[in-house]
């Protein structure tokens, strides 16, 4: 009977011969794994910062659109913004516009430096307001606007009624009413806003802030943000906001310089131009 192949395994030389094999290609291996592996966690950190600032920014952009013109001013040394928003608008009925038999009562309709003592023509139909609404009109500096209550650009609206066909010549408009004010300025299209906010942005610590104060409330040259209003960003490890207001026929630029950090190894730079309307 013929006597089968004994099966031999490995000897121990040979088993410790690979366990250094091995642990010679896991050490040269190891630094480039682990590079490739903390590159993909500072991406993602970055990527993460980049969405947070991007969204930050966006949102800031979107309602400094919407300030009503010349009403942008930088505070605490760069480190935050101040206006005023800007909800609704319209056009208003001027002395010399020729509407026929529409909007009759002059003592309604807008002249400059002259006191409005019976509210304001504006067309159309449609608009409300609420309280704290602040009318202005012709504004032409943040300065401009902290002379209110006294005879400026803006004043409190009272309330807001239809016209009728019987007492104004026409049912297609409305009355913005307020006390007796004063305007010094018109303006060039005849436009009015109504502004129902004071907006301030602002850096607490490492955490950009959004303030706002009912109408013209907290409109001044102190920085009234602080750690109970709402974050806008974190992880902010310094911002600049530079204002250019340019001139009543070209738009003012805000600057926006936000740098963002996670740890030490992850940190971005976001740079921001937005470009504010500034006609009165």
């Amino acid at each position: 009977m013929p006597v089968g192949r004994r099966t031999r395994g490995f000897t121990l030389v040979e088993m410790i011969t690979v366990i250094v094999l091995l642990g010679i290609i896991a050490v040269v291996l190891a630094p480039f794994i682990a590079h490739a592996i903390q590159a993909w966690h500072d991406g993602k950190a970055r990527a993460e910062l980049m969405a947070r600032g991007s969204l930050a920014l966006e949102r800031l952009a979107r309602e400094v659109r919407q300030a009503v013109p010349n009403s942008l001013e930088t505070l605490d040394a760069g480190q935050g913004i101040q206006f005023l928003r800007s909800r609704a608008g319209g056009r208003y009925i001027e002395r010399f516009d020729n509407f026929g038999a529409a909007f009759t009562r002059m003592n309604r309709r807008f002249n400059k430096s002259t006191m409005l003592a019976n509210g304001l023509y504006k067309m159309g139909s449609g608009l409300s307001v609420s309280a704290g609404d602040i009318l202005v009109i012709g504004n032409t500096s943040p300065a401009a606007l902290k002379s209110f209550p006294g005879n400026g650009p803006a004043v409190a609206l009272t309330g807001i009624n239809a016209t009728t066909l019987a007492t104004d010549g026409t049912s297609q408009g409305q009355i913005l009413g307020f006390a007796s004010h004063r305007f010094p300025v018109d303006s060039p299209g005849r436009h009015f806003a109504i502004a129902d906010q004071t907006v301030e942005v602002g850096l607490t610590g490492n955490t950009l802030r959004w303030h706002t104060a009912a109408g013209l409330t907290n409109y001044d040259a102190n920085a009234d943000w602080g750690a109970s209003d709402p974050v806008l960003v974190d992880g902010v490890s310094a911002v600049s906001f530079t204002y250019a207001p340019g001139t009543p026929a070209a738009t003012g630029v805000l600057r926006i310089d936000l740098q963002l950090a996670m740890d030490t190894n992850n940190s971005i730079r976001l740079y921001h131009e937005v470009h504010v309307r500034n006609t009165p």
